[in-house]
């Protein structure tokens, strides 16, 4: 953002077309990295299990990939070399909006799998560039605290943990399996689902 606001100082263009400049030189960095490693962008394939490890600007993105079903490592304020670490360590694919992270050699030789993403920009269209760039399709929803996997559990189990209200409408609930939250489709749900359908992100995409 400072870099933009930057250009459109220099430059004297409005702050939309600074941002288009921007966008422009960083995916054309981008390409030029590509290139490097023999022009192939990172790949997932339907029958993979895709983990992604988000650096410190995309927490709202890793919420999202949770909820589209796949697993999302991120911690708020994570230095460079933590990430890149958590990242190694889990096989996991790269999330950053970071372009000087690009650099890196460890990026650069391809030895971590990364995709950039503008910095600009709300979690959800960041989610749809992620499916759009990798060909990714959703999957059983996950936790969207810590990524875990909700699993079907019984209403009178959980019954003390429901609010009133919802158990006299709902009889289906999900724990997770990691966090043990509790989980229902009740109306923010359905309003995630929706938003995932007016991304092109769902079932049928």
């Amino acid at each position: 953002m400072a870099r933009a606001h930057a250009q459109t100082l220099r430059t004297k263009v409005t702050p939309n077309e600074a941002w288009a400049q921007l966008d422009a030189q960083l995916q054309r960095q981008w390409a030029r990295l590509t290139a490097r490693r023999g022009g192939s962008d990172p790949m997932i394939t339907e029958s993979a299990e895709p983990r992604f490890v988000c650096d410190a600007g995309l927490g709202g993105l890793a919420r999202w990939l949770r909820a589209a079903g796949y697993e999302a490592a991120w911690t708020a304020g994570i230095a460079d070399d933590a990430l890149l670490r958590a990242a190694r360590e889990q096989r996991a694919l790269l999330l950053t909006t970071d372009s000087l992270l690009l650099e890196r050699r460890v990026i650069r030789e391809g030895t971590i799998p990364t995709l950039w993403l503008p910095p600009w920009g709300r979690a959800p269209e960041q989610l749809a560039r992620v499916f759009r760039e990798l060909r990714l399709r959703p999957r059983t929803p996950r936790c969207m605290a810590c990524g875990g996997e909700l699993r079907r559990e019984d209403k009178a189990a959980v019954a003390a943990r429901i609010p009133p209200r919802t158990a006299r409408w709902l009889d289906l609930y999900f724990v997770c399996a990691r966090c043990n939250r509790l989980f229902w489709h009740g109306t923010h749900w359905a309003r995630i689902t929706e938003r995932l359908r007016s991304l092109g992100i769902d079932e049928t995409s």
